[in-house]
């Protein structure tokens, strides 16, 4: 599919919540301690995977909010997140970290 599957496929295994702005993990995936070690480093697979998708939600939340929030209600439904750590877990100190 590449780049023409839906936004919450490329998007797992994260799940983004909008009423708090924080990125969280899916447990079942086996990827889990991997990609969390990986965000420390800005050349890691994770690290990009997540700026590309802190970018479609940027746009996202201003020309479909309501979007977020059902793929975000669907997510916690199907699967068990984990609140990725305070490091990258909002926009903001995303943002920060990801342009210095």
């Amino acid at each position: 599919m590449g780049e023409e599957k839906p936004f919450g496929c490329s998007l797992y295994p994260l799940s983004y919540n909008p009423n708090n702005k924080s990125f969280y993990f899916d447990t079942d995936c086996p990827l889990m301690d991997d990609y969390i070690l990986g965000l420390k480093h800005t050349d890691s697979d994770a690290y990009r995977h997540l700026s590309r998708m802190q970018q479609s939600i940027d746009k996202l939340e201003k020309t479909d909010p309501v979007f977020l929030q059902t793929n975000h209600a669907v997510d916690v439904t199907y699967f068990d997140l984990k609140k990725i750590p305070a490091l990258h877990s909002t926009t903001k100190q995303f943002k920060k970290k990801s342009h210095p």
